[in-house]
């Protein structure tokens, strides 16, 4: 197939985040040199080897569709606030489908790779990060690069048909955005834990047969009713699951765009309102749902429920808790002189209701919760130290 021959409809799992027009940053913190010619170079091997970096999303009669674009995607370099990822970036998905930013403060820089969602999830895209910098460490080392030439990622509704996967019900038609609001930038707050309580946190959890997921998402919960003066049974809990390893076969990292599963939780009655009691009530359910198959299925059937179709209701916003779990993020290669410190998110998308959610991730033996609420937004100084207490008491004398 040539280049020029390639054009898919989006399937409603990707269409969502074109509707939004929804870029995540996929952020480093690096610190000493960096070589800005080396990293271009290094960008450029990746989106061609990976071709829908390099794309752009169009809406036609028939909805929004993945397809080429003449235009390169943008690399910028500006001296700023290293806290503000996504300053200066004009981003276009009519034009490309990433960019590179980079902000630098003397010999401390950001570097954010920014992704349209529509064609990669998290996962895909800290492997795409991995990537990126295996080719700035062997540009600047004299090594050639060979990334081969990649396949545009599929989707999820793909994949699953494939496995013999479908939703309960047809999936009506997706039905383009009337309005274009103002993109809400979201730089985020970032509460880390360090490597010592993140062992902590990783013992109690051994020893109380929860995960990490589980135990964060408890304190979370726990936090949310507190600040919003909810009951805690009154919060519904929305997380994302990767199912690459969940599928049989399993589906590699970029061979498909959001391979994910969404879950809902509520806290009963009957559960005991601590952290880890609501880690393992959420593991439970967790585990239920994969082995009986509604989590494999869960955003086929969110998108054949007639509800799908219909606008955001604001005062559910009240209610909602999310998470996104980017898990442990794969090795990042740097050279001698070169530091990576950390790894958070940021972001930019459309959006007519700017909500607050977080992202949980873990990246040099750390685990880190992103506080991702617009910016300026009152409530985080209180949320992140109630959020910082809370983790405290899980990790304190363990």
């Amino acid at each position: 197939m040539t280049r020029a021959a390639v054009r898919r409809a989006l399937a409603p799992s990707e269409g969502i985040h074109a509707a939004k027009e929804a870029y995540i940053g996929y952020t480093v913190r690096a610190e000493g040199r960096l070589d800005p010619e080396a990293l271009t170079a290094a960008f450029e091997a990746v989106y061609r080897a990976y071709p829908h970096l390099s794309a752009r999303v169009e809406f036609t009669g028939e909805g929004a569709v993945l397809t080429e674009s003449d235009a390169r995607p943008e690399i910028r370099f500006a001296d700023g606030d290293p806290a503000r990822p996504l300053a200066g970036l004009d981003v276009d998905q009519s034009r490309s489908l990433s960019a590179l930013n980079v902000v630098r403060d003397g010999d401390e820089a950001s570097v954010c790779l920014a992704i349209q969602h529509s064609v990669a999830d998290a996962h895909h895209a800290t492997a795409l990060l991995s990537a990126l910098w295996s080719c700035y460490t062997d540009v600047v080392e004299g090594v050639p690069l060979d990334l081969g030439r990649h396949p545009y990622p599929r989707s999820l509704e793909d994949l699953l048909a494939e496995r013999g996967i479908h939703a309960s019900a047809p999936v009506p038609p997706m039905v383009p955005p009337a309005s274009r609001p103002d993109p809400v930038v979201r730089h985020v707050v970032q509460l880390r834990l360090t490597e010592a309580e993140t062992t902590a946190l990783a013992n109690l959890g051994h020893r109380e047969k929860v995960t990490i997921n589980g135990l964060v998402s408890g304190a979370v919960l726990l936090a949310e009713a507190e600040l919003r003066d909810m009951p805690l049974t009154d919060l519904v809990y929305r997380y994302s699951v990767n199912l690459r390893s969940r599928l049989t076969p399993p589906v590699g990292a970029t061979e498909g765009t959001n391979v994910l599963g969404g879950v809902g939780f509520e806290v009963t009655d009957g559960i005991a309102h601590d952290a880890v009691a609501i880690g393992r009530a959420i593991g439970e359910q967790l585990r239920a749902g994969l082995a009986d198959g509604s989590v494999q299925r869960s955003i086929l059937d969110m998108f054949a429920r007639p509800a799908a179709a219909k606008p955001w209701d604001p005062k559910l916003a009240l209610a909602v808790v999310s998470i996104m779990n980017w898990g442990v993020a794969p090795p990042l290669r740097t050279p001698d002189g070169l530091r990576l410190t950390n790894l958070h998110s940021a972001s930019r998308m459309r959006e007519t209701i700017a909500l607050g959610g977080y992202v949980l991730s873990s990246f040099g033996g750390r685990v880190g919760l992103d506080l991702g609420w617009p910016e300026g937004d009152p409530s985080l100084p209180d949320r992140v130290e109630s959020l910082r207490e809370r983790l405290a008491r899980l990790t304190r004398d363990l």
